[in-house]
């Protein structure tokens, strides 16, 4: 080998070990091994927030107790949009049961360290905007609930809107785009 040449054998160490490419296998694997799935993390949302890929068992719970909601949400938007007929009995059954509802998957907004599905980081950095958007949306709940046990559709309607409005306001500033 050429004397000049040997400074590249230490600068292609440092480059190596750098970017990781001079790690064994073994280390690489140990490395990969320690690291949760949930690690990967990825952009979201129009604030750019981040959030984990995966989703951990408090996750999994809240996105199953939001889902729960939403037969009781879409039979009352069938009937409010004037899809279903307008059934003033079955329609306060389905309010009382979504207001009750609509408050449980704020109980699993913890932190989930092995994944928060397509919840953005915010939640937990800006807990305070989260609590607004969480107390706007069960307020709509609740005055679309007592709307509903007036029977009175042209109410329903009127209060039906920011039930939506106030869920999409939320996915807008805490739920990272599919």
């Amino acid at each position: 080998m050429n004397p000049k040449r040997y400074w590249l054998v230490p600068l292609a160490a440092l480059l190596l070990g750098a970017c990781g490419g001079g790690a064994s296998e073994a280390a690489q694997e140990q490395n990969n091994a320690s690291a949760p799935a949930a690690s990967v993390v990825e952009t979201g949302g129009a604030s750019g927030q981040t959030f984990a890929k995966g989703k951990g068992d408090i996750s999994k719970e809240r996105s199953a107790t939001f889902k729960a909601m939403m037969p009781a949400f879409s039979g009352m938007r069938k009937m409010a949009n004037g899809d279903d007929a307008f059934d003033a009995d079955k329609f306060k059954e389905l309010a009382a049961a979504f207001a009750q509802d609509a408050r449980v998957p704020f109980e699993h907004f913890q932190n989930d360290p092995n994944g928060n599905g397509r919840a953005l980081s915010a939640v937990w950095l800006q807990p305070e905007a989260f609590a607004g958007q969480r107390d706007k949306f069960l307020e709509a709940v609740d005055a679309l609930n007592q709307a509903a046990q007036s029977g009175k559709l042209e109410d329903i309607k009127a209060a039906f809107e920011p039930v939506g409005a106030s869920c999409q306001s939320c996915h807008d500033a805490f739920r990272a785009e599919e």
